[in-house]
């Protein structure tokens, strides 16, 4: 093909390199995931253990080599894989439509986290079937998947949260329980015919880790059911150290030329834009559902108005936008250098327009 490659970190081109000479070779990944791969000590060039590979005889079918591609990639944002992708298919003259093979590919992917494979596992534990992480999941965590409604009413819990619907408490090993309470005959009802708020979430975390967003991840989730009814599920997450909301984190970070304040806004406007790019909305976006680290990072937190519809209407995003900037603020207490910095990550994050452009859209009347 005549036009030019996609632009690839080093790192990158150099995984997808590999995966051409095996795939070229007739080789592929038996089970591909980011944990398969090593390192080379003195160049860091990316290696695939033989162990790991097996011949196959479909290794021109593009739609599952690059697939294979992508689930090394897992973590990356939608515009490095679909460019990794791009330069493999060039590499290996394949015509493929990438954006749709994408979503197909990681519908098939977010479903791993329900089954046993190289990263997640089923245990029974305390009268339920947890579904667990294998890499996050830590012996600490037992007193948890044993009995966690025991452990949420220790006197020693610290309690985080304790509402009708919601009950949030600290764990041991750097991790937040999160018990999902359905009082009410009709929720339990309902969640009959649904999938619970715990798997719900679980899947839903995996999924923005798969697309390169920033979340906690899901360590492990159950349902507890009596006479096969769903009346409590339980979540168990990563928990991220010394976080403030990023509102008060931007409005803390007071000097406007603050490396970290510039970091947070660019980091929050890089998440968005992520999440609008792979094609999230958020029913409640607002700037309390993100946290910011002390180095300015910032993760995106309460995923339960988090919903995938594949491609975010106009309306949605700017809908999502206008809370989001409201709330930070980047109007009033934030500067026009604030906002458009925002507005810049945001747009170069889910290649969404220019930020002047979004600026002035966002200023219009509602």
């Amino acid at each position: 093909m005549s036009h030019s490659e996609p632009q690839l970190s080093p790192t990158v081109a150099a995984l997808v390199d590999l995966v051409v000479r095996h795939h070229d070779a007739g080789f592929f990944v038996h089970d591909p995931a980011p944990s398969v791969l090593v390192f080379d000590p003195s160049t860091h060039a990316p290696i695939l253990p033989d162990h790991e590979l097996e011949k196959r005889s479909h290794t021109d079918v593009a739609h599952l080599a690059v697939g294979q591609l992508w689930s090394l990639l897992q973590g990356a944002s939608p515009r490095t894989k679909l460019n990794a992708a791009g330069t493999y298919c060039q590499r290996r003259g394949f015509e493929l439509d990438l954006a749709d093979a994408l979503v197909l590919h990681t519908k098939a992917e977010i479903e791993r986290c329900f089954h046993r494979n190289r990263d997640f596992k089923v245990v029974q534990s305390g009268g339920m079937v947890w579904h667990v992480r294998r890499s996050l999941c830590r012996d600490v965590h037992d007193v948890v998947l044993d009995a966690p409604d025991r452990f949420l009413d220790l006197e020693s819990a610290k309690i985080l949260k304790n509402g009708r619907g919601t009950t949030v408490a600290e764990t041991p090993g750097g991790a937040v329980l999160k018990r999902f309470n359905l009082k009410k005959y009709r929720n339990i009802v309902k969640h009959q015919f649904a999938s619970s708020r715990a798997r719900r979430a679980y899947q839903k975390a995996f999924h923005l880790e798969l697309m390169g967003i920033k979340t906690p991840r899901a360590i492990a989730f159950a349902d507890r059911t009596t006479l096969g009814l769903v009346h409590r599920s339980y979540l168990l997450m990563e928990q991220v150290p010394d976080v403030v909301e990023g509102a008060q984190a931007i409005r803390e970070w007071h000097d406007e030329r603050s490396a970290k304040r510039t970091l947070a806004l660019g980091e929050a406007g890089t998440l968005v834009g992520r999440l609008h790019g792979a094609g999230f909305a958020n029913r409640d976006l607002k700037a309390s559902n993100l946290l910011a680290a002390p180095d300015g990072r910032v993760w995106l937190i309460d995923l339960d108005g988090v919903q995938h519809s594949g491609r975010v209407n106009e309306e949605i995003r700017i809908k999502n936008l206008r809370r989001m900037v409201r709330d930070l603020p980047v109007y009033g207490d934030l500067s026009l250098r604030d906002s458009l910095q925002f507005l810049r990550a945001y747009s170069r994050a889910g290649q969404n327009g220019g930020a002047k452009s979004l600026f002035r859209r966002l200023r219009d009347p509602e």
